[in-house]
Formats: C-alpha cells, structure tokens, sequence
C-alpha cells in the first residue's frame, strides 16, 4: 500500500506535468514576432543594442538592460507608429548596465544597422 505522501507526490507530478504540456502547447499556438512586425522589428533591433552593451562594457546579458525610448514607446502605445514607420524612421532604445551607473541610447536606422550608440543620457 502506497504511503500518503507518495500518493501526493505523484499526484503532484501528474498537476505539474499536466500544466507544463499546458503551457508548451499554448505556446505552440501563439503567433511569433516576426522580423516584419513592429514587435519583431523592435525586439531585434532592441537584441543588436543589448548585445553592443554587452560587448562594449563585457558585462553578462543579465545586466544589460535595453528598453524602447520614450517617443517611440507613445507613438506604438498609441497606435501611431507602424512597422512601415519602423522600417523608415529606425528606433531609439535607452539602455543601462544593472549595478552599475552606466546608461545611454542607442539608435538604429530603418535596416537594423546601429547608427549611434552614446553613454550618458
């Protein structure tokens, strides 16, 4: 006869197993961001920037933290900024290094090319 904390710990695992396959499939069925979306434009061109912190400051990914400026942030939020204005205009991100006091931007044209990459803001 199983004890009842085996019985738990197996019925614990079957809950847990349940909501991982869950989780996978749903994910599975959710749209990708393409490079030709805003959002994929935005996240890749967003990685070139973390990944320029990264190298210039040799810090872990972690640490480096890249978020969308302020501007195009509204015009996105708002509606007013599309994927072919993306294309045309590029971005700005505004990124700093975690722990320490490092910040800047960083620009990127329309084709994904970092155009200006500046320490303090």
């Amino acid at each position: 006869m199983k004890s009842s904390q085996q019985r738990n710990a197996h019925k614990q695992l079957s809950v847990t197993a349940a909501l991982a396959f869950g989780l996978m499939a749903s994910l599975s069925f959710a749209p990708k961001a393409s490079a030709e979306t805003a959002s994929g434009l935005i996240s890749t061109w967003g990685k070139a920037c973390k990944m320029r912190v990264v190298e210039q400051f040799d810090v872990p990914m972690s640490d480096a933290v890249v978020n969308i400026g302020a501007t195009e942030k509204q015009g996105i939020d708002d509606g007013t900024t599309s994927s072919k204005d993306i294309k045309k205009n590029g971005m700005s991100y505004n990124w700093e290094v975690r722990g320490k006091k490092i910040s800047g931007y960083c620009n990127v044209n329309g084709k994904g090319k970092i155009t200006e990459f500046k320490q303090g803001i």
